[in-house]
């Protein structure tokens, strides 16, 4: 048996010609994702996983086999997404904006390391603290700033997949199931695990160049348009002849008229600027804008709407007051005037 494994490891499952088709078609896709963010988002992330495993000396034949899987998958969904379906393309926006994957991690840890120190007296009143997760330990005020903002936010709370934390604290009771206080070892594991679960549900926000293009696009000062895509070579039509006709009604059953099998799992939509807009804002209503709150000191959340709010109140030039709130037919034909040029 250990011959055997040995054996196969030596026979790479996959050629180089066939990995290197897989990324090219990866990055050709990538190049044709509607969002300039998710373009090069897409494209970075790409080369760095293929040069990470190619500089590595060894991979065992089962991790070729998923490293295998997820390429071909991530093909699929770019390729989905560039198609127009609603799901991939969200789902690849979310993860070049930072909202999932290990871009949200990075912008997390990013965010995490301004509470680092920075003089000498600092550092001795965090060496003289208490370690992490022990007695005494208390969480960077920004996480709890952060996760008392998003747990407030319906748009987040309706988005978001993961399991929301409603404690701000980490739970831990006075006495466990004997009547006696819980042991310290318990309390650092409480702590912990609260911690990971803070940080698995956050939202960071984004850096402030990326935040202004998501902006721009929503408010048309970046210009947009969609991207053009190559034109793919015509496949042959074998349905009419025997050989394609056994195997169309082998793989897809008897021929019948027109069915949603093809449209189970969602439709393809034209992608125009109305539609991206609509994802952009799904996306903007759960990126949190980081603020300092200037008579306090602390920092401030705020969130984006999902929808644009309508405009409650007009504007009127100085001393028509008497026109808009007098008596009569006049003020009503001012008022529908200054609505107007609205």
């Amino acid at each position: 048996m250990l011959s055997k494994l040995a054996h196969m490891n030596r026979r790479l499952p996959y050629s180089n010609s066939e990995w290197r088709s897989i990324l090219r078609s990866l990055l050709r896709e990538a190049s044709y994702l509607p969002d300039p963010i998710a373009r090069g988002a897409c494209h970075n992330q790409i080369v760095q996983r293929f040069r990470r495993y190619y500089d590595e000396p060894r991979i065992d034949y089962m991790r070729l086999r998923e490293l295998h899987k997820k390429a071909r998958y991530n093909l699929s969904l770019f390729q989905r997404a560039n198609e127009g379906y609603l799901q991939p393309l969200e789902k690849v926006l979310r993860t070049a904006y930072g909202r999932r994957g290990r871009r949200r991690r990075e912008l997390l840890a990013s965010m995490l390391v301004a509470d680092v120190p920075q003089d000498s007296t600092m550092v001795e009143e965090l060496l003289a603290g208490p370690g992490q997760f022990e007695e005494g330990w208390r969480p960077p005020g920004i996480i709890n700033t952060l996760l008392a903002s998003q747990n407030t936010n319906a748009a987040v709370l309706q988005l978001r997949s993961k399991r929301p934390v409603r404690r701000l604290e980490p739970p831990i009771p006075k006495t466990n199931a004997w009547g006696r206080k819980v042991p310290l070892v318990r309390r650092r594991n409480i702590r912990r695990e609260w911690y990971n679960s803070v940080l698995n549900y956050l939202l960071p926000p984004l850096p402030p160049a990326e935040l202004q293009v998501l902006e721009g696009l929503i408010s048309g000062k970046v210009p947009w348009k969609p991207t053009k895509r190559r034109s793919r070579p015509p496949s042959p039509n074998t349905e009419h002849s025997k050989g394609g006709m056994i195997r169309t009604v082998l793989t897809a059953g008897p021929p019948k008229g027109e069915t949603f099998r093809l449209y189970e799992n969602g439709r393809p939509h034209r992608i125009t600027r109305r539609l991206m807009c609509r994802l952009w804002r799904r996306i903007s209503c759960i990126v949190p804008r980081l603020h300092r709150d200037d008579s306090t000191g602390k920092p401030r959340v705020t969130w984006d709407a999902t929808r644009p709010r309508p405009t409650l109140a007009l504007y009127a030039k100085e001393g028509s007051s008497r026109e808009l709130f007098g008596n009569g037919e006049g003020s009503r034909k001012h008022i529908l005037k200054v609505a107007a040029k609205r």
